[in-house]
């Protein structure tokens, strides 16, 4: 951060102060060094101790307050070079260590006392504001950040959520990571991790924890919940995990080495190892563990992390239920980097023109805008005035697609669990007007789940075209025949299936109505279907459905296919909903999981891109931008390749 002593800042001293108290320890018996070491070490404690009082009056203060600190800060810090130095030198002199051993060298750096002997020891970078808001014009603390969903979100409980909404509440703001995308370059950077050594075969991973860490209730983070939030939360068998099992299923056993340090282990070097260890969720293991099985699985709103942010009125008797707002409030016992908002503020409209009408009525500062409210508002100078219309692929943007029940549904096989008729369906579906009429042009048409233009996406897949007798050739060859003006199969069973929508989408009916035409044209009957979006995850979860429509998008910047393709993942509601298995899919998916090398697992991954197109299990159709309408109430707002920082937001006077 610019001109600010920050948590950057501060973690350095620890450190710093941790690597004096290492040398002090190690010192020969010299008499007269013995008392300047200790003098010294005394000292920079001391200096330590003045610089943690006025980093917490930096956290408090105005900003005027702040501005005169950072002077004292320099000083400070000056001195404290100073007291380093000596404490070095006098070192290096009683011969108890040397100066190329020390953080910060140009020859190395001395191990710390919790590390592995014999492996590298990586110190990331803190997460960072890549804009600084308090560098910028008309900087101001406090105020809630009120943003618009589209969607409802069912429940709010880590690792039990089945939506985006639910990350966009959680992830950053209430619960913590040992790391974090940087926002700018999608780097991993330090968060509750404050250094780690991974294991060059990719084996293992140690992690020092943060002393300074603390969940919101004022409990410090320990070794222990990660342990207990990897063996006895997620892979407890009897919760509803299962969505992240299947990513976090790479380690194997999660140890703890010391009340900050832990080490995970890991089934096999798999290229996602070191992040799904540094971004797995870590959880309060004193919270959590007082409720049973069957609670945590009907429970709603048991939010609590270690994030600058905490579910307001977090009460165990009465949790958070849909359809109240969300409301997240300032954590006060928050160990880090405060960002400048007091609130931030959640409220479910499932209709996009109704939430179009309450933003421009001043009930929100924030919404998710659909392509064609983006081009007639984008457009509109009195609109525009008021509010930023931005749209931009980043790494969230994902993929839409339709999404065939490829073996039964309730106990009957679906039309879909033939390949023939999956590849027809999709020739059925003009894509160029899906994307002209529905998506008015913003976005690119897919042919896979990794996004166009990005390394793990094939170039060389052509999409399936439109063809209405191709589709009717392939029908035929998969046994059906038309009759009385419907396709029949051998049984005399009508080819009738539904199209199943949320209720809130703008482009689900509208692309409903036009396969229910499409369909008409060869004899199938299409009903389409809205469903209620918190009733979506049930329907998913359950199988009950024959044609489904949704967009996934993404959390890293390249994906695991592991949680969407592998038939593993059809079992325990896995995110294998179509339950597709394919052999050959199995097989590619756990090669490239292999494959440590980037460019060979690339290809692996195209390679993987072909099986899946040539089944079509979904019909893939668009990587849309994201799209968000936001109030010019708001400060510093910047889009990203992560998507947004919300925490360097912050309201205008």
């Amino acid at each position: 951060m610019q001109n600010t002593f920050g948590l950057k800042d501060f973690v350095v001293l620890v450190l710093v102060s941790i690597v004096g108290v290492i040398g002090f320890l190690g010192m020969k018996q010299d008499d007269r060094r013995w008392e300047e070491l200790r003098s010294a070490e005394e000292d920079t404690k001391q200096q330590l101790t003045t610089l943690i009082q006025i980093r917490d009056e930096i956290t408090k203060g105005n900003t005027a307050h702040k501005a005169a600190l950072r002077d004292v800060v320099r000083e400070e810090l000056s001195a404290l070079d100073s007291r380093i130095e000596k404490l070095v030198n006098s070192a290096a002199a009683a011969g108890s260590v040397g100066t190329t051993g020390l953080p910060g060298s140009s020859n190395g750096q001395r191990r710390p006392a919790w590390a592995r002997p014999g492996f590298a020891v990586t110190f990331p970078e803190p997460r960072r504001f890549v804009s600084d808001p308090e560098a910028q014009d008309e900087f101001q603390e406090g105020g809630e950040f009120f943003e618009l969903f589209e969607g409802q979100p069912p429940k709010i409980v880590p690792f039990m959520y089945a939506d985006v909404y639910g990350r966009r509440v959680l992830d950053g703001t209430v619960c913590e990571a040992l790391g974090a995308y940087d926002s700018e370059t999608l780097t991993l950077r330090g968060l509750l991790g404050e250094a780690w050594q991974y294991d060059p075969n990719g084996m293992w991973l140690r992690v020092k924890i943060q002393d300074a860490a603390r969940f919101s209730d004022g409990r410090s983070v320990t070794a222990e919940d990660v342990r207990w939030t990897f063996h006895d939360f997620v892979f407890n068998p009897e919760f509803e995990t299962e969505r992240f099992r299947s990513t976090l299923n790479v380690i194997d056993h999660v140890e703890v080495i010391s009340e900050k340090v832990v080490e995970f282990h890991f089934k096999e070097a798999v290229f996602t190892n070191l992040r799904e260890a540094v971004l797995m969720f870590i959880l309060p293991k004193h919270f959590y563990s007082q409720f049973t099985p069957t609670q945590l699985n009907q429970s709603t709103g048991l939010l609590m992390g270690s994030g600058p942010y905490r579910l307001e009125g977090l009460d165990v008797d009465s949790q958070w239920t849909p359809p109240r707002d969300i409301v997240l409030v300032r954590n006060e016992n928050y160990w880090g980097e405060k960002p400048p908002l007091d609130t931030f503020r959640y409220r479910t409209i499932d209709n996009y023109a109704a939430l179009l009408t309450s933003i421009e009525n001043g009930e929100g500062h924030m919404m998710r805008g659909t392509q064609e409210q983006f081009r007639l508002k984008s457009r509109d100078v009195g609109f525009t005035d008021s509010f930023y219309t931005q749209q931009w692929a980043n790494m969230r943007s994902g993929f839409s697609f339709l999404a065939w029940n490829c073996a039964e549904r309730n106990g009957t096989p679906t039309p879909f669990a033939d390949k023939r008729v999956r590849i027809a369906m999709t020739h059925l579906i003009d894509m160029e007007r899906i994307r002209r009429d529905y998506y008015y042009g913003l976005g690119e048409i897919c042919t896979g789940p990794f996004p166009v233009g990005g390394p793990q996406n094939s170039p060389d897949i052509v999409p399936l075209e439109y063809s209405i007798e191709k589709a009717k050739a392939l029908l035929t060859e998969a046994g059906w025949i038309k009759k009385d003006g419907v396709l029949k199969n051998e049984r005399g069973d009508r080819f009738s299936f539904e199209y199943t929508y949320g209720t809130g989408s703008t482009v689900g009916p509208k692309v409903g109505a036009y396969l229910r035409d499409q369909c008409a044209l060869v004899g199938i009957e299409c009903t389409p279907k809205p469903i209620d979006w918190a009733i979506y995850a049930t329907t998913l979860n359950t199988r009950d459905f024959d044609c489904i429509t949704l967009q996934w998008s993404q959390n890293n910047p390249e994906s695991d296919p592991n949680q969407l393709w592998h038939s593993s993942s059809i079992e325990n509601q896995g995110d294998n909903f179509t339950q597709w298995a394919n052999p050959e899919a199995d097989r590619l998916i756990e090669l490239g999981r292999r494959s440590l090398d980037f460019n060979e697992r690339m290809k692996v991954w195209h390679q993987l891109q072909k099986v899946i197109y040539d089944d079509q299990p979904y019909t893939f159709m668009m990587n849309p931008p994201w799209i968000r309408f936001i109030s010019h109430d708001l400060g510093n707002v910047n889009t990203y390749p992560i998507g947004l920082d919300k925490h360097e937001i912050f309201m205008l006077p």
